[in-house]
Order: structure tokens, then sequence, then C-alpha cells
């Protein structure tokens, strides 16, 4: 049977199925590039899009395709060796857009160009695992209103690599952060978990504002064009379990506008050696910044912050 014949002859049967109430979780083999129903994401999505799941879609071959995947819950689109999704409107559309839908996974695939290259939105829940996300116009990885987890793999070559804005939570756990303008940036009450290498970006490692909260785990803040941390308006951050904030720019970490950073002792951070020669380590601007422990658990980095008093 020649291999259109049977992705319509699928499709077919899982229609059937549907309608006789029977059908309550699928697996799909999509062969980007091919013929037939199921020689896209988006063909396949549409065959779903009323089975309850979970579902699985196995993809190979390079889909050339913006990808919106709304109101499905229980989905997981694995990449074969080498399959790749990849921008078709001009950097217009999000390659790939998570709405409404709770516990999607997308792995290991290759994923490039696009507004956006993965955006979480609509209280969603994804779990991104092991994906090469790059080119982006703005964000590699984009989460709004929702939660992500972030494992593995690569942000390279997009405007921001990670941004998590308004109100969302956050997990990136293994992730090289690279080559964009800020590595990640964290906007409006919301909380960041990492222990990631973010390096070698133009502008901030970290940028966060408004009431943002970061547990730096152990993150390596290293060589950014800027600071590695930036914190501003009412942000914190926690930064422990062996962090390093070294060779960066512009400073290793700045507060300002009553934002505050705590070392822990005995957490052997390095915040430290950062460039120009002369530049601070830990710098507290304007608005009663407070950064402490700073004078004793860096690593011997320099500061001008006065570490707060507890209270009596």
């Amino acid at each position: 049977m020649k291999r259109s014949s049977f992705a319509i002859s699928l499709c077919l049967s899982l229609l059937l199925l549907m309608s006789a109430g029977i059908v309550r979780a699928a697996t799909l083999s999509v062969n980007c590039g091919g013929k037939g129903a199921l020689s896209s994401i988006g063909g396949a999505l549409k065959v779903l899009q009323n089975v309850p799941g979970p579902n699985t879609i196995n993809v190979s071959g390079a889909c050339n395709e913006n990808v919106v995947i709304q109101s499905l819950d229980r989905l997981t689109l694995n990449a074969t060796p080498g399959a790749s999704i990849n921008d078709v409107s001009g950097g217009n559309l999000d390659v790939i857009d998570v709405l409404d839908s709770r516990d999607v996974s997308i792995n290991n695939f290759t994923i490039s160009g696009g507004a956006s290259g993965v955006v979480c939105l609509d209280r969603s829940l994804c779990r991104l695992n092991g994906n090469t996300i790059q080119g982006a116009s703005f964000s590699g990885v984009g989460v709004f209103f929702s939660q992500a987890d972030v494992n593995g793999g690569l942000l390279q070559n997009n405007v921001t690599g990670l941004s998590v804005f308004n109100g969302s939570e956050a997990k990136a756990q293994g992730v090289t952060i690279q080559n964009n303008g800020n590595g990640i940036e964290l906007r409006a009450h919301v909380l960041l978990n990492t222990n990631s290498v973010v390096t070698a970006n133009s502008a901030a490692g970290i940028f966060a504002t408004h009431n943002s909260t970061l547990n730096c785990v152990g993150c390596q803040l290293t060589s950014n064009g800027d600071h590695g941390l930036i914190l501003r308006r009412n942000s914190t951050a926690r930064i422990y379990a062996g962090a390093a904030i070294t060779g960066n720019t512009g400073g290793g970490v700045l507060l300002t506008e009553e934002s505050s950073a705590y070392f822990p002792n005995g957490s052997g951070d390095n915040v430290n050696h950062n460039i120009p020669a002369g530049v601070l380590d830990v710098a507290c601007g304007a608005s009663a910044a407070t950064a402490k422990f700073a004078t004793t658990n860096t690593g011997g980095g320099s500061t001008n912050c006065v570490e707060p008093t507890d209270p009596q």
C-alpha cells in the first residue's frame, strides 16, 4: 500500500473510532515533506483535535510550517534524529504556539526562525526537552501567563534566549543559553529556577524587573556583554550552590530600585573577576538596593553594597 493511501486510511479509521466514542489515545507518525494528511504537524493536530489523549506525534524530516497547538492536553511531539521545524512566515509568526493546553511536551527538535521559537501562553503547561531553538526575532522561548520547564538543549542567536513574563513560572535546567541579546529576561511577577549556563550574550546574562524572582541554583553567568545579572524594580535573587558570575563586561550583579540579592553562607559561589578592571562585582544602585552577604560569600568579589542587618 502506498504511504499516502495508508495515511488516508489511518485518518478515516481514527475519525470513525472517534465518532463511536472509542478512541482515548493515539500515536501518529508524521513525515514532513511527504504526501498525504500526515505530511505536516498541523495535519496531525487536526486529526487529534477531539482525541482526549495522551497523544503522541513522532516527526521526521524538515517541517516548514508554523504550528498552533490549542486546547490539546497531554500531547507529546517527538523528533526523530535530524527533525526540524522552520518558520515560513518571514518572522511574523511564532514557529510553535501552545495555547490553553496542559502538559504539552516538545522533544529534541531544531526549531529555527519566527517571531519566537516556542511560546507557551494562555494558562498552558509546556515541557521542552533537548531542543535547539535559534534565530527568533523576539525570543527563543516565551512564557506568558503560563508554566514551562526547559530541560537541556540550546537557545542561541535569538534577540532574547528565554522570556518569562506576566505572572508566569519557569524552570530552566541544564540549558545552554548563548549568543543572544539578553540571555534571559524576567518581567512582572514571575519566578525562574535555573542552574543553566548563560554565556556570551551581547547584553545581560539575566535581566529581571518588576517584582521578578530568580533562584540561581548553581547557574553560570559568564562572559556576557553587560552585567551577568541585573535586578530592577523590586526584584529579588537567591544565588547559591556554587553559582558563578564571572567575566562579564559590565560587572557581576547590579541591583537598583529596591531590589535585593542573597548569597547564602557557605554556598561556594564565585561572583568575581568581572571586567574591566575596577568594575564592581556586586553593585547597589539607587533606591535602597541590598545584597545580603555580598561582602563575605561571593568568593572575594568587590562591592559597594552595605549588608542589611537582621531585625532583632
